[in-house]
């Protein structure tokens, strides 16, 4: 009885005490020579990426500023909209981008108002470093990034307040920077709406080549000691100006978050921005596997629609071709294993795949 009595306990505590670490991103630094400091950024790659069963394959990249606010609950939501073969986005790289003087880099220009509490202070201390910020993202960052990893490419920028300023900025004048943006309620209201102005002037003359933009405002209740000039105002003029000059090749989308505050609204606009982005992403997956022919015709249609070479990715052609065995339909899950060898030719893989499923579908037509 002591014996057994040993060994429960024995148990017992191995199970309470053993664990094992869940990791959802590493943490990286670079010295930026534009900004004069060492930044910091975080890097959450998708499922495949180090899955040593597939072929090496590129990823489009999301850029998330406010990493240290949203990071965890962005890379859930960009894991889950990815995952399966009801797969809404493609699996992409994440990098976060951390904060250290946050107004002075996420502001386009300087601001001289008064705090609310005391006139004879600046609200704000340092502002208007939008410029050299953005020198950090175009000139080191993105490089790093680049030939650090495997990127397709395509690239999105995800901002949310002063964040969704720096996004508008971007857009106005480094427009190919970026091929998407989920600019959430931002502060538009800064400097007197200056984007604004901005932005009437060159909707008119650009062309934006395809890009797409997702527009989210959340419900903005007055309260006297808001010392800005009526946010839910800039962001709604800004509206107007997508509607009004129709700028060229830009392709947009607003919705107003009724039920979200300020602070509440960026994991809904999160998910309905990618949403919107990668809209034609979704395929049909009863429909697909009667057709196999349909997941070419949808991504065709998503490449069409935002300026980029999109392709299917080698676990979703995998999980297709099985499928399709699974349901005896061995003269689709050869189709299916085929397309993965023609975008994947260097997967061992795929090809070890094909040919076990045309040797099956041989044996098969000899019956």
């Amino acid at each position: 009885m002591k014996k057994f009595l040993l060994l429960f306990l024995l148990f017992s505590f191995t199970a309470v005490f053993s664990q094992d670490s869940i990791t959802i991103g590493s943490k990286h630094r670079i010295f930026s020579k534009a900004l004069n400091e060492e930044r910091t950024f975080w890097i959450y790659l998708p499922p495949d990426y180090n899955n040593s069963k597939l072929a090496p394959a590129k990823y489009p990249v999301v850029y998330l500023l406010d990493a240290e606010n949203n990071f965890h609950s962005f890379t859930g939501l960009q894991q889950s909209l990815a995952k399966g073969p009801y797969s809404m986005t493609p699996q992409m790289i994440v990098v976060g981008i951390t904060n250290t003087n946050r107004t002075r880099d996420l502001t386009p220009t300087e601001a001289n108002r008064q705090a609310f509490f005391d006139k004879t202070k600046k609200q704000f201390q340092q502002s208007g470093g939008n410029k050299n910020f953005i020198t950090f993202l175009e000139k080191e960052l993105r490089p790093y990034i680049d030939t650090t990893y495997r990127t397709s490419g395509y690239n999105v920028l995800n901002g949310h307040s002063f964040g969704g300023l720096t996004a508008v900025n971007i857009l106005l004048h480094h427009t190919s920077l970026f091929n998407s943006y989920v600019i959430i309620d931002p502060s538009l209201w800064w400097d007197n709406e200056i984007m604004n102005k901005k932005a009437d002037s060159i909707f008119n003359k650009k062309d934006f080549a395809k890009r797409s933009i997702y527009l989210a405002m959340a419900n903005k209740k007055s309260i006297p000691q808001d010392t800005t000039t009526d946010m839910a105002r800039g962001i709604r003029k800004f509206e107007n100006l997508l509607k009004v000059k129709k700028p060229k090749n830009l392709r947009w989308n607003f919705r107003y978050y009724e039920n979200e505050d300020h602070g509440t609204i960026p994991i809904p606009a999160e998910y309905d921005g990618l949403r919107f982005i990668f809209e034609d992403h979704l395929v049909q997956v009863k429909e697909a596997v009667q057709d196999p022919s349909l997941v070419e015709q949808q991504y065709a249609k998503l490449s069409e629609q935002l300026g980029f070479s999109f392709t299917p990715s080698e676990s979703y052609l995998n999980w297709m071709g099985n499928y399709c065995l699974g349901i005896d339909k061995i003269d689709n899950a050869v189709r299916f294993f085929k397309m993965a060898t023609h975008y994947y030719p260097l997967s061992t893989t795929a090809i070890t795949v094909l040919n076990q499923t045309v040797e099956k579908q041989k044996t098969k037509d000899k019956k």
